[in-house]
C-alpha cells in the first residue's frame, strides 16, 4: 500500500514542496515586511515563541484565503 496517507510527511510526501514553498514565501514576506522569523532566535527562547506563533497566523492568514 503506497498511497499518499501512508507516506510520512517529509521529502518524499507529494505535498512536502507545496508546503516547503509556502513557509519560504511566508519567511521572504515577513522579512520584507521587517518581522522577523523563528530561525532569528533561539530555539526555546520567549522571542522564538512568539514569532513561531505569529508565523503560525501569518500561515493560517494565507491559507483561510483559498
Amino acid at each position: 500500500m503506497n498511497d499518499e496517507q501512508s507516506i510520512p510527511f517529509g521529502p518524499g510526501h507529494p505535498q512536502y514542496l507545496e508546503a516547503r514553498a509556502l513557509a519560504l514565501s511566508i519567511a521572504a514576506i515577513r522579512k520584507a515586511q521587517g518581522k522577523r522569523n523563528p530561525v532569528d532566535f533561539v530555539v526555546g527562547s520567549p522571542d522564538w515563541e512568539r514569532a513561531g506563533e505569529d508565523f503560525a497566523r501569518d500561515v493560517l492568514r494565507v491559507l483561510s484565503r483559498e
